[in-house]
């Protein structure tokens, strides 16, 4: 091993070739038909489960359908149903489940992104505040609080923490919004559930 650098030499017996392949974020066919994780793994997204949509981590998967936790629990959706959504979604939209009958996805695509127009300040002034962020695209009953919190698998490295709503919002805000992040806001808070020392990379998964 010299550095960064390490060789590794492989005794194999003669006429066998060996071949180490190292995929990251890929999965093949075969893989998929016997049970790997498919690419939705750990996504956010939004997904459909009995005539409602709802807006999770996908944290399971078995063949065509899979596993969304959302703020309001888990619920199995159909994989061909699901759509990519910001992270940061499943914090303030997780308690919104819209019936199917009544909104179609391509609304609930336009609405997200004036949620998130509202949050990052992309053509108006950028605002933290739930309420204010999503006025106009559901009602008070079904925001979440500040203090809710979902049990969030970090995409990097598959560690799951516990993480409340208001810290997902604030980084996304501050950080995402390139916005110089306030005195109250680095500095914790009795309501952190989160490890300090691994937030930043956490966070870094959601925004």
């Amino acid at each position: 091993m010299s550095g960064m650098t390490a060789s590794v030499r492989l005794q194999a017996p003669p006429h066998l070739n060996v071949e180490v392949a190292i995929r990251l974020g890929q999965v093949l066919p075969d893989e998929y038909g016997t049970g790997a994780p498919g690419e939705w793994l750990h996504k956010a997204a939004i997904g459909v489960s009995d005539g409602l949509y709802v807006t999770g981590q996908v944290i399971a998967y078995n063949g065509s359908q899979v596993t969304l936790r959302t703020l309001r629990g888990e619920f199995h959706c159909r994989t061909a149903d699901l759509v990519e959504v910001s992270p940061v979604l499943c914090f303030l939209t997780g308690k919104r489940q819209p019936r199917t009958a009544d909104t179609t996805v391509e609304e609930l695509v336009e609405q997200n992104t004036g949620i998130l127009d509202r949050l990052l300040g992309t053509t108006q002034r950028g605002s933290r505040s739930i309420p204010r962020v999503l006025a106009g695209y559901m009602p008070a009953r079904q925001q979440p609080q500040p203090t809710d919190t979902i049990e969030w698998i970090n995409a990097l490295n598959g560690v799951e923490t516990t993480v409340g709503v208001r810290h997902a919002v604030d980084y996304v805000h501050f950080t995402d919004g390139n916005r110089r992040l306030t005195a109250s806001t680095e500095s914790p808070t009795n309501d952190d559930v989160t490890d300090q020392a691994d937030m930043e990379e956490l966070l870094a998964s959601i925004g």
